[in-house]
């Protein structure tokens, strides 16, 4: 990985956990994560666009293609972004995060590889079967009784976790066809809305219904959102653009650390020895997989 790739990719970590944490705070004061992704992704999307009118950048030729991949990997991401939020509403982030930040990389790897021919070494093949372990460490007896709901917030993580990766690999091939960022970031917040919209319109009816359990907080919460999204999702599509999928996605799987820090410190979430050494031990196997 070239020097460029990697600030893009470090930069775009160190944003995706403030972003991310943004979100544990609105599933832990039980907010509504529909409404949240609808103001993240529109405020991203308008970041983008007015970008988009200022800067040099040109629609792409092929427009159509990569809009197709940019809109089906936002609508995927959003429902995606929903389901993250109701997970840590069940379970504790020392838990949800490291699970996740397994699940998903591994997923890209075998897509990347598949679908992009990404090169591996035999290290990060390593760290894949070391990746498996993570689970085991985590998922114990004990944990029904401390989560709110163990098997639904797993449930909830699995499914998260799968459409996180194929936003990615869309993304990804989205920026194979075009490297015009603002474009394709675009297309993905506009389906990003509208699918964190349709949950609106599915939990409480068309109308001021769909607003009337918000209040200014939660705004708040949204815009601050969506003003990290857009940095994160900037930076990552940048590092995408020239960089192996399957590399730029586990280095940036790294950004659990931040809001699992800050949860524990912040929420007080439970964490204890076990815990701790699935975190190391995640951390470790997408260092090896990195390599």
């Amino acid at each position: 990985m070239d020097q460029t790739t990697l600030l893009w990719t470090l930069a775009g970590t160190f944003f995706a956990g403030i972003a991310l944490f943004m979100q544990k705070i609105v599933a832990e004061e039980r907010r509504n994560g529909a409404f949240n992704g609808m103001l993240a992704y529109g405020v991203t999307g308008l970041i983008a666009f007015a970008l988009l009118l200022v800067s040099i950048q040109n629609v792409p030729a092929n427009w159509g293609i990569v809009a197709f991949f940019g809109l089906t990997a936002g609508a995927i991401h959003g429902i995606c972004n929903f389901l993250r939020i109701e997970s840590l509403k069940y379970i504790d982030s020392v838990l949800f995060f490291p699970l996740n930040k397994v699940l998903a990389p591994l997923i890209v790897v075998i897509g990347a590889v598949a679908l992009f021919q990404d090169n591996l070494n035999s290290v990060q093949y390593v760290g894949i079967a070391l990746s498996l372990t993570v689970p085991l460490l985590l998922i114990t007896s004990v944990e029904r009784t401390r989560q709110k709901n163990l098997s639904l917030g797993l449930r909830l993580l699995v499914i998260s976790a799968v459409l996180s990766a194929v936003s990615l690999l869309l993304t990804k091939q989205g920026l194979v066809y075009s490297s015009d960022i603002l474009f394709i970031l675009c297309m993905s917040q506009i389906t990003g809305t509208l699918a964190s919209v349709a949950i609106l319109l599915r939990q409480h009816g068309a109308g001021l219904a769909m607003f009337a359990h918000a209040d200014w907080r939660d705004v708040k919460l949204g815009i601050w959102s969506g003003i990290f999204m857009f940095i994160s999702s900037y930076c990552l599509f940048e590092a995408l653009s020239t960089g192996l999928a399957s590399i730029v996605y586990v280095i940036q799987a790294h950004y659990i650390l931040i809001p699992i820090v800050l949860s524990v410190w912040w929420y007080r979430d439970h964490i204890n020895m076990r815990k701790f050494a699935a975190v190391v031990v995640s951390f470790f196997a997408i260092a090896l997989l990195a390599l």
